[in-house]
C-alpha cells in the first residue's frame, strides 16, 4: 500500500518556486570533440523553402526527426546559402521542394546535375536527369484537392492540398510506397517510388499520415535494418505534478499489461527538501511498476556569448542522484534544436546514447550549428492524439513499422482524462516495446548505467527495482536557525517573570473574593438572608 505525505500548502508553494528554478541553467560555449559521435554518413537536406505560411509549414523539421530517427546526422541549408562544393562532401543529398517558383540555380543547380550519391527529394517537378531516368518518373500535376492517403496499416484523409505533383507513371523495377487517391476523380497513384539509391515522395506535411508514410521510403533509403518498436512516452513530469496521480497511472498502465517510459524535468538545487525526496519515491514506484526513466531537457537561460559552463556538471549531478537512489535513466528527450548546438550536444547530450527528440519548443540556442548531433537509438515523437486520427485499415498480417515511434502524452491534468487515455492504449492493437529490453547506455564520469535484456545495471551491478518507500521529515528546516546570544538566561529570565506574574494574579484574586464576601455581608439582615 503507499503512503501518501502531505505538507502544508504555504510549504509546497515555496517548494514549487525552488522547484521551477532549479530547472533553470547558464551555459557556455564548449568544443564539439565531446559532442555524441555518429557511426552514419550524414545526409544534406537542402530545401527552397519553409513553406512557413502553408499547410507544408514544418515540414522540413520532421524530415529532420524522420532521419534522426535512423540515427542520421543531418546538414540542413537552403537553397539561396548553398556554398559551391558543398555536394561533394556527402554521399546522400534529400531535397525538400514547397515553392514550385523557386529553383536551384548557380553552382547548386550544376552539382545536382552532377551528382552521383544517393538522392531523395519530396515534391517538385525538377528533378536531375539521372533521377529522373533511374526511376522512370512521370509527374503530372494535380488539381487542388482532398486526397486520402494510405500507407502501412492506416490511411487519412488530408485536407486540400495546393501545388501537388502526382506520379503518373515510373519504370518496372521501381519499388511503390502508399498510395493517392483523388477525392473527386477516384485516381489512385504511388505516394512514392524508389529505385537504385533514388527516391521521390509527392509530399511531406507535418502532423499527418505522411510522415509515418515517408518513413517506409527512408527506411529503404537509407538500408536501415532491423526491428522497430512502438513506446508510450509520459512527458511534463515535474517534482511539483501530481504525483500520486502519476503513481496511478503507472499502476494502470502495469495492470493493463503495457510497458512506458517517463520523460522527468531534472532538478539541480536542493535536492535534500522533502519534496525531492517525494519526487524520487515516486520516480522508484514507476521504476518498479515496468517504467523507465528518461532525463528530460532542462529549461537553459543561455546566452551566444557568455556562460558559466555548468549544464554539464548539473546534468551529470541529476543522474547521479538518481542512480544513489535506485533509478536508472536509460536516455534522454529533447527538443530537435537541441542536436543542431554544439553547447547542448557536448554539455548536455553526451552522457546518451538514446534520445527521444520532440518537435521544436521554444529555446535558445548558445552555439548554433547546421549539421546534428545523432544518436543510435533516436525514436520518432509522435503525439497519441494524432496517430488516434489515423484510421486503421483492415490489413492483415499486421504491417511493421519502418521507425521506432514514441507515442506521448502529457502527464494528465486529472483522473478523468488519465482514465481515458489509458483505455485508449489498452484498446489499441498496438504491441508496444519495452524501453529495458533493449541495450542502452548512460555514461558519467563517475558511474555507467546500462540496459539489457530486461535488466537494469549500475556499474556492473543489478538493480533491485522492488518498491522502498522511505519516510519524509515533514518537520523539515527549509532555513537554517538563527544564531541567538544569551538564550539560557533570557530563558531562566521568562520563567522567573512568569511565576512572578503568576503569584501576582493569584494574591489578586484572592483580595478579590475576600472582598466580595465583605461586601456582600453588609447587605444582608442579622436574622438571615432577605
Amino acid at each position: 500500500m503507499r503512503k501518501s505525505f502531505g505538507i502544508p500548502r504555504t510549504t509546497m508553494l515555496i517548494v514549487l518556486a525552488f522547484a521551477l528554478a532549479c530547472t533553470i541553467v547558464t551555459t557556455g560555449p564548449a568544443s564539439a570533440a565531446n559532442s555524441p559521435a555518429s557511426t552514419a554518413d550524414p545526409v544534406l537536406l537542402l530545401y527552397d523553402s519553409l513553406a512557413l505560411s502553408t499547410s507544408r509549414k514544418g515540414n522540413v523539421e520532421t524530415l529532420e526527426r524522420l532521419l534522426a530517427a535512423y540515427g542520421v546526422p543531418v546538414a540542413v541549408m537552403a537553397f539561396d546559402r548553398y556554398a559551391e562544393g558543398t555536394l561533394k562532401s556527402y554521399r546522400r543529398v534529400a531535397i525538400v521542394r514547397n515553392a514550385p517558383d523557386l529553383s536551384a540555380n548557380g553552382a547548386l543547380a550544376s552539382e545536382l546535375a552532377a551528382y552521383d550519391g544517393d538522392y531523395l527529394q519530396i515534391g517538385g517537378q525538377e528533378l536531375p536527369d539521372r533521377v529522373r531516368a533511374g526511376l522512370g518518373l512521370k509527374l503530372a500535376p494535380a488539381p487542388m484537392d482532398t486526397i486520402r492517403l494510405e500507407a502501412g496499416d492506416y490511411g487519412q484523409t488530408l485536407s486540400t492540398v495546393a501545388d501537388l505533383d502526382l506520379i503518373a507513371g515510373t519504370s518496372f523495377d521501381a519499388k511503390k510506397y502508399g498510395t493517392l487517391t483523388s477525392m473527386s476523380d477516384g485516381r489512385r497513384t504511388p505516394y512514392a517510388v524508389s529505385a537504385k539509391g533514388f527516391a521521390y515522395a509527392c509530399c511531406l506535411s507535418a502532423d499527418s499520415l505522411t510522415e509515418l508514410a515517408l518513413a517506409y521510403v527512408l527506411k529503404d533509403w537509407l538500408s536501415a535494418a532491423g526491428d522497430f518498436g512502438a513506446y508510450v512516452l509520459i512527458k511534463e513530469i515535474y517534482p511539483f505534478s501530481d504525483l500520486e496521480l502519476l503513481k496511478t497511472l503507472a499502476d494502470k498502465l502495469y495492470d493493463a499489461g503495457v510497458p512506458f517510459t517517463a520523460s522527468v524535468k531534472p532538478v539541480f538545487y536542493n535536492t535534500n527538501y522533502p519534496a525531492m525526496q517525494r519526487y524520487l519515491q515516486a520516480l522508484q514506484y514507476v521504476q518498479a511498476r515496468n517504467g523507465s526513466i528518461l532525463v528530460d531537457a532542462p529549461a537553459v537561460a543561455a546566452t551566444s556569448t557568455v556562460g558559466d559552463g555548468s549544464l554539464r556538471g548539473k546534468m551529470s549531478g541529476f543522474i547521479e542522484l538518481l542512480a544513489a537512489n535506485g533509478i536508472a535513466p536509460l536516455g534522454m528527450s529533447a527538443s530537435l534544436f537541441w542536436t543542431y548546438d554544439k553547447v547542448y550536444a557536448s554539455q548536455g547530450m553526451t552522457f546518451f546514447d538514446s534520445v527521444f527528440l520532440s518537435p521544436n519548443a521554444d529555446g535558445q540556442h548558445v552555439q548554433s550549428t547546421s549539421t546534428s548531433a545523432a544518436f543510435a537509438f533516436s525514436p520518432y515523437v509522435m503525439p497519441f492524439a494524432q496517430f488516434q486520427d489515423f484510421e486503421r485499415l483492415s490489413v492483415a498480417p499486421r504491417t511493421p513499422l519502418p521507425l521506432n515511434l514514441a507515442l506521448s502524452f502529457d502527464l494528465f491534468p486529472d483522473a478523468a482524462s488519465m482514465d481515458d487515455a489509458v483505455d485508449a492504449i489498452s484498446r489499441s492493437w498496438i504491441p508496444f516495446a519495452d524501453l529495458k529490453n533493449g541495450t542502452h547506455a548512460v555514461r558519467t564520469d563517475r558511474l555507467t548505467v546500462l540496459s539489457s535484456g530486461g535488466s537494469l545495471l549500475i556499474d556492473g551491478k543489478p538493480l533491485d527495482i522492488g518498491k522502498h518507500e522511505r519516510a519524509v521529515d515533514e518537520h523539515y528546516a527549509y532555513t537554517a536557525a538563527a544564531k541567538t546570544s544569551f538564550a539560557k538566561l533570557f530563558g531562566i529570565q521568562n520563567r522567573i517573570l512568569m511565576v512572578i506574574i503568576g503569584a501576582s494574579l493569584a494574591v489578586f484574586g484572592l483580595f478579590l473574593f475576600i472582598g466580595y464576601r465583605r461586601y456582600r455581608r453588609k447587605f444582608q439582615y442579622p436574622g438571615g438572608s432577605q
